[in-house]
Order: C-alpha cells, then structure tokens, then sequence
C-alpha cells in the first residue's frame, strides 16, 4: 500500500470516529497525535542540519541559527503577538504546502513555491472558517483582536485562486503520476471533514495524516537512505532527547495558564509555533537540496 493510499484511508477513518466520539475524546486525542507523532517529526531537527552541513562545515552557523529563530519567536510572540501569529500562520501555510506538493513537481522554482504558500493558505483557509468561533477566540487571547468569520471566508477564498491558478502554471512542471481528480477529491474530503470536527481535532488529523507521517517518511529517507521499520526505531531513538525536552517545556507552560487565565489550547499553538518555525527552515533547506 502506497502512502496516499494508506493516508486516505486512515482520513477516512478519522472521518467516521469523529462521528461516532464525542467533543472531549477528540481533545484527548488531538493532543495524543500532536504530542506524540507531530512533535517526533519535528524533533530530528539537529541529525538533518548534520545532513545539510555534512559537506560544508557550517554545522555551528546551522546550529546558531535555528536556537536563534526559537528565541526570536518566543520573544515575538511576547512582545510583538500580532505580527509573530501573522508570520506563524504565512510560514505554516508554506510549509503544509511543500511537504504535499513537494514531491510532485519536477522542480522548484517559483511558481511551485507559490503553489505550495497557496495550498497551504487554503487548508488553513478551511479549517479557519469552519471553525470560525473558536479559531477567533484564540486569536483573541493571543493577540487581543476578534476576527469575524468574513476574514476567515476570504483568507480561504484567497487560497481557492492562489492554488487554482498556480496548478494551472505547473501543469508541465508536474510529475506524471499529478492526480488533478484526486487533489480536488481531497480538497472536498478536508472541507468536510473540517465543518464536522472541533477545531484542534480538524487540525491534529490533517497535521498528522497528511504533514507529520509524510515529513516523517522523508526525514527517515534523508537520514538512513530509506524508510523501514529498523530506520523508524532508530529515528524514533534519536530524537527522544529532543521530544522529551519539548514535553517538558509543554508541561512546565501548562501550568502557567492558570496564572494568566487562558485556555490551554491557546498556549499550546504558541507552544507549536516557537518548535515549527526553526522547523521549517530545517525542512526548507532539506527539500531544496
């Protein structure tokens, strides 16, 4: 079974237990997937700049920069909210894109790139306006601003045209195996998914399912020169040290939202965004090479 089989599958699954769960079981296993599988993808982040620099000897530059942009976003978000969740949700939107298109294009260039930013702005798109009230009450308690639903309807509009016009701009810089029928099926799969699951589940099965097991799959393929299940482990291994940090970091800020009287939730997004920009570049450089 191939990946986008198994990844539809497992979609379609998640489709039919969010019907038959209730609100608080997918809280508990949104951040299940998240802390677990999502935060494990993003935690091998030092053996990949080992990888990037193997060749040029810059490992410390590499090293400094990525520690630099996880400062920088912390300070951000404390000092400068509005424009560090802007930043966040531009460079997520990116991100989501790459890792899907990435490997179905022949090349990158710009026009792919913005394929990708566009994608991503639509799958953001969704999940923002079909879970319009509590995706703006969070944005609310980090940057002190309500968004009505007419931004989020726009914002996914804006993905729509940046993504229909720019598949139509890489028809040749496609891979033959480019299903156009299978990218609007699951275009209409997430839509739907998306208005009949909570915000953070939507977020966890898209993130998990579509971002996390695929990056995962690519990062094992970088590293140890394929994916099986001896690699796997041997990721798994190598990046505990850094996933047990990261917990540590969640469960010592879980209990700062009870001095500052706001939800979890709301943490735990900052929490992912000062782990997934360095990220980011990581993955940007790994996919560019």
């Amino acid at each position: 079974m191939n990946f986008p089989t198994f990844n539809l599958i497992l979609t379609v699954f998640l489709f039919w237990l969010t019907i038959q769960i209730g609100a608080s079981h997918e809280e508990y296993l949104s951040y299940f997937f998240i802390l677990t599988v999502g935060i494990i993808h993003g935690s091998n982040d030092i053996s990949l700049i080992k990888v990037l620099t193997r060749n040029t000897g810059s490992l410390k530059k590499y090293l400094l920069l990525y520690v630099g942009v996880i400062l920088a976003t912390i300070v951000a978000f404390v000092s400068f909210p509005s424009l560090a969740l802007f930043f966040f949700i531009i460079v997520s939107c990116y991100h989501f894109g790459e890792q899907h298109f990435h490997n179905q294009v022949q090349s990158q260039n710009t026009f792919s790139r913005l394929l990708f930013f566009g994608y991503g702005v639509l799958i953001f798109g969704l999940l923002f306006y079909f879970n319009s009230e509590n995706t703006s009450i969070i944005i609310n308690e980090l940057i002190g601003y309500t968004l009505n639903e007419n931004y989020f309807l726009w914002f996914m509009i804006a993905g729509a045209i940046l993504t229909l016009v720019f598949s139509i701009y890489n028809i040749k810089n496609f891979k033959s195996s480019f299903n156009y029928f299978q990218e609007l099926f699951l275009i209409l799969l997430f839509a739907i998914l998306f208005k009949m699951a909570a915000l953070l589940w939507a977020f966890a099965i898209y993130f998990i399912v579509w971002h996390s097991i695929p990056s995962l799959v690519d990062q094992i393929g970088a590293l140890y020169g394929k994916s099986n299940k001896l690699n796997v482990i041997q990721y798994i291994k190598s990046s505990f040290v850094y996933w047990l940090i990261s917990i540590a970091g969640l469960y010592i800020l879980y209990y700062t939202t009870t001095y500052f009287e706001i939800q979890f939730v709301t943490i735990f997004f900052a929490f992912l965004a000062a782990i997934t920009i360095p990220h980011v570049v990581v993955m940007y450089f790994l996919n560019k090479n």
